[in-house]
């Protein structure tokens, strides 16, 4: 299905539980959302969220639910998603918790018919990635979602699928992705202290196997605390799911595919198999089937480090730490995040064969702008509030280091030589959010983009394989399953075959094992 085509919903309505109707003929109706995790990446949607119904708050940090109250103080407060999960009134929610619990809290809430937009990864196995992507699919025309791969509103993923599909390097044949960031460990740190009065340590672990409680876990600052534990294979899935599922966004919004049919780890390369830690080096080549416009295509993902060969002597990779590169039969596309730079064959580079698109033919941005980066709109005036530091104790940064020395871990920051600063020192958006009132800075054209769809204003819309939002759980179910089948592949050592519709893999009946993982007594996966 090509990016302009319109899906026609069969009514285009959904129903409220209070009996109204949200959808064509109530588009400007608040919505009434829950926030599962609400410091870190959760305040990020503060400003958005402040223009809707906020009914529900959940953290494991009672001291950050108690500040989030401060913003939101008509909402219920939980520190279990599950029961909140059953709160008669809530309509959408909003996933930041630790990466463990994205697929769990998903799957429950699709299953109860609520709008979700969940933060990446959408799962840490390609089972959990499947099982919210089938959920999805059977719910799509009712429920609307949303992968929190938040770049993807940059106007150059469009342009880029716009020049690929176009023809301007000629048929593609092959797309590099990579990410640099290097965050080592010597395996999962010892227990070390108890967890603090606020904190709901167990219910952090939540459905993965227990781990002593240690300071290592909550290292970090709002929005980089993942950087402390997504290493660790029973919390995270390290760069495969955090700037992986970035990085992986921009070629597969150009490149229409589903789950890979072969996954091959460059093993000579890579770091040897951790059955605790994710790689931190580590190359993997997807082989995906043609489609209606495009052949048979190699995509190759590096992190830790290793990068593909430059596509012309003089580009320097080494300072781009997120990129990708579009090679055709053609030419060749150079591009990270925000800008590409097209790149002809020198002999028969004359762009004949590219057939641009008119101006009225052009992807349509998220919400019409994107998110620009180019300085076309002034920066939104802020509070004085928010423009002044945080007051630290002294020797403390705002944003420590994830980073450890050589074959240790990192130095963990603590307030009165007792809680790490990450879970003790305040909120530093509480204070500059209370001075904004009732004038809130407009939110994230990526939120906005969810929120409309949930409120049915994007019914008819397909942007590629994703309806409704750019990144909806079809589309991102996918990816999520190739990054995760690139771990397995690590471990088994040898180049998987792959049936995409029933999930298996062909050649290694032991690699089947790894699809999935085993859960905690009490916690169900697809409740």
């Amino acid at each position: 299905m090509q990016r302009r085509d319109l899906l026609k919903s069969a009514a285009g309505l959904t129903i409220l539980r209070s009996g109204s109707l949200r959808g064509q003929t109530a588009p400007s109706n608040k919505l009434n959302i829950a926030l599962i995790g609400v410091w870190g990446r959760g305040t990020a949607h503060y400003n958005t969220l402040l223009k809707e119904n906020v009914v529900a708050l959940c953290d494991v940090n009672d001291n950050r639910t108690k500040e989030a109250l401060q913003i939101f103080p008509k909402a219920k407060t939980y520190w279990d998603w599950r029961p909140m999960l059953d709160q008669k009134d809530v309509d959408a929610v909003i996933i930041c918790t630790a990466d463990h619990h994205h697929a769990f809290i998903a799957n429950w809430a699709i299953n109860r018919g609520k709008h979700v937009y969940c933060e990446k990864p959408l799962g840490i196995t390609v089972e959990e990635a499947r099982i919210v992507r089938a959920n999805y699919l059977k719910n799509r025309t009712r429920i609307a979602t949303q992968h929190g791969t938040q770049r993807h509103a940059y106007p150059n993923f469009e342009r880029l699928r716009e020049l690929v599909m176009d023809g301007a390097i000629g048929e593609l044949h092959t797309v590099h992705a990579w990410d640099a960031r290097q965050l080592p460990r010597p395996g999962y740190p010892k227990g070390e202290g108890m967890p603090p009065s606020f904190l709901h340590y167990e219910q952090w672990i939540g459905p993965s196997p227990y781990h002593p409680y240690s300071p290592q876990y909550f290292g970090g600052t709002a929005g980089l605390n993942c950087l402390f534990w997504n290493m660790y294979r029973d919390f995270g899935v390290g760069q495969m799911g955090d700037m992986g599922a970035h990085t992986m966004d921009l070629a597969w919004n150009v490149i229409d595919a589903g789950a890979p049919s072969t996954i091959d780890v460059d093993q000579e390369v890579t770091d040897k198999y951790d059955p605790n830690i994710c790689p931190v080096k580590l190359k993997v080549t997807f082989e995906h089937p043609k489609n209606g416009w495009r052949g048979p295509i190699k995509v190759v993902w590096y992190q830790g480090g290793l990068k593909p060969e430059a596509p012309r002597p003089y580009i320097d990779l080494t300072n781009v730490g997120n990129g990708a590169i579009f090679e055709g039969t053609k030419g060749a596309i150079f591009a990270d995040f925000t800008s590409r730079i097209l790149l002809p064959n020198n002999d028969d580079g004359d762009l004949t064969y590219y057939k641009r698109r008119s101006e009225s033919e052009l992807l349509p941005l998220i919400e019409g702008t994107g998110q620009q980066t180019q300085g076309q709109r002034p920066a939104p005036r802020r509070p004085r509030a928010e423009q002044t530091k945080p007051a630290l104790p002294p020797g403390f940064t705002a944003m420590p280091n994830a980073t450890p020395p050589p074959g240790g871990f990192p130095v963990i920051q603590m307030v009165d030589g007792k809680v790490p600063a990450a879970l003790g020192l305040p909120n530093p958006s509480i204070e500059p959010m209370l001075a904004l009132g009732n004038s809130p800075i407009q939110g994230d054209v990526f939120q906005r983009e969810w929120l409309d769809a949930c409120k049915g204003k994007l019914n008819d819309v397909v942007h590629g394989t994703s309806t409704k939002t750019h990144c909806d759980f079809d589309y991102s179910g996918s990816m999520i399953e190739q990054m995760m089948l690139g771990l397995v592949a690590h471990r088994i050592g040898k180049k998987l075959e792959y049936d995409a519709v029933a999930g298996r893999v062909t050649n290694s009946s032991e690699a089947n094992d790894y699809l999935k993982r085993s859960y905690r007594s009490g916690w169900k996966l697809n409740g």
